[in-house]
């Protein structure tokens, strides 16, 4: 059974991975392609459709970091997952939670679990469960990890969730409430490309792991939470070519409802996607000819059979929001785009930002927008990070 893994290291619980969970027997007939070649039906942002106003939000917290610091926010009110600078001389890398509420940075863990060979890769947290990989980078093994969480703090022992030689490609992964989500696919040019790929959850005390989704083929996008609802977008219509189908996927259900699915045109695929007020905010990072307006790069919200809102810019990152406001990341700044209002206003970087300004710690829908950025000192020497707040 793919995704079965054996303890770490000594004392280190392992959970199984399910192959056969009812996960697998949710998955419904999949869409046709939305090959959009009417007008009418893209709304487009900065051409007109929507009207340009003042911004109107202000951050109501700010904080220096140290320069390195990175930040994941997965929509809870109280901790940011951080991946921080080391401490000392034995680590590449520590991690550690910021709080949303006094901008304190905590380190939780400065040594990987696996030795001085390993290094800490990436991090996600909740309020109430804490993620992370680790990765050797000589011989391109590593493992993904997951351990309680409760007021900043770890508690009980780091259980092994995954792991995977230089043939399988690292986790892409999120959380949500007591759960671990995450994607085991194959490397794109590795010796195990015609294996599958599938998506699992684990719960926090939980001795199983188990299948939400099979994909014959690569998962395009990082899972996304927004709710109670999993963005995922396997491959689909298998045997007709190469389609991408953003799946909303209800994971309060024991059987993982499928809830909606919009089918990209043929060869599309995104950037990123979200299901966010009953409908898929995604962005196409390329321009595909030959194939409807849903094949220029941007970043859209709809549904299958449209209407399609487009904004006209070049995706970096995912998209988050509140309510009718979306919150869609530029090159030095964020569109605040408001459907009820339908206007659109520009959230700027902080002074000094390098390169593309602020970038979005928060995923999915949330009333707290975190963002961080490297800004200079006043000799124009990279120095710190600003971490802001805004309330959306």
């Amino acid at each position: 059974m793919q995704g079965t893994v054996a303890a770490a290291g000594a004392g280190m619980a392992a959970i199984a991975l399910s192959s056969c969970s009812s996960g697998g027997d949710s998955q419904q007939e999949d869409g046709e392609p939305q090959v959009v070649t009417d007008s009418s039906q893209i709304v487009a942002v900065l051409d007109g459709d929507y009207e340009n106003v003042s911004n109107s939000l202000s951050a109501s917290s700010t904080w220096s970091l140290p320069l390195g610091t990175m930040l994941f926010h997965n929509g809870g009110n109280t901790w940011a997952a951080a991946m921080l600078t080391p401490e000392s001389a034995t680590s590449v890398n520590t991690v550690g939670v910021l709080s949303l509420s006094s901008g304190n940075l905590t380190t939780l863990l400065d040594v990987a679990s696996l030795g001085a060979s390993y290094s800490f890769f990436d991090v996600r947290c909740s309020d109430q469960v804490y993620a992370w990989i680790e990765i050797n980078y000589t011989d391109g093994s590593w493992v993904l990890l997951g351990q309680g969480l409760s007021n900043g703090a770890l508690y009980g022992s780091p259980v092994q969730l995954d792991s995977g030689d230089s043939d399988w490609e690292p986790p892409r992964f999120t959380v949500w409430n007591s759960s671990v989500i995450w994607q085991k696919m194959p490397l794109a040019s590795g010796n195990r490309t015609t294996e599958y790929s599938h998506c699992y959850i684990w719960t926090v005390g939980s001795s199983e792991g188990q299948e939400i989704y099979e994909s014959h083929g690569r998962f395009a996008t990082t899972p996304r939470v927004s709710g109670s609802v999993l963005t995922i977008v396997p491959r689909v219509r298998e045997g007709s070519g190469v389609y991408y189908g953003m799946t909303a996927v209800d994971i309060t259900s024991s059987s993982y409802d499928q809830i909606d699915q919009l089918v990209l045109p043929r060869t599309v695929s995104p950037f990123d996607a979200t299901y966010m007020n009953d409908q898929f905010v995604f962005s196409i990072e390329a321009s595909y000819s030959g194939v409807g307006s849903l094949g220029n790069m941007g970043t859209f919200i709809g549904k299958e059979g449209g209407p399609y809102l487009y904004l006209r810019r070049e995706p970096l990152a995912q998209v988050a929001g509140n309510g009718s406001r979306y919150l869609v990341k530029s090159q030095a700044s964020h569109f605040v785009i408001d459907t009820e209002a339908q206007s659109y206003a520009v959230l700027t970087s902080p002074d000094r930002s390098i390169d593309y300004g602020d970038f979005p710690a928060t995923e999915g829908a949330s009333s707290q927008f975190l963002t961080f950025a490297t800004v200079r000192d006043d000799t124009g020497v990279p120095a710190s990070v600003t971490a802001r707040v805004f309330s959306i």
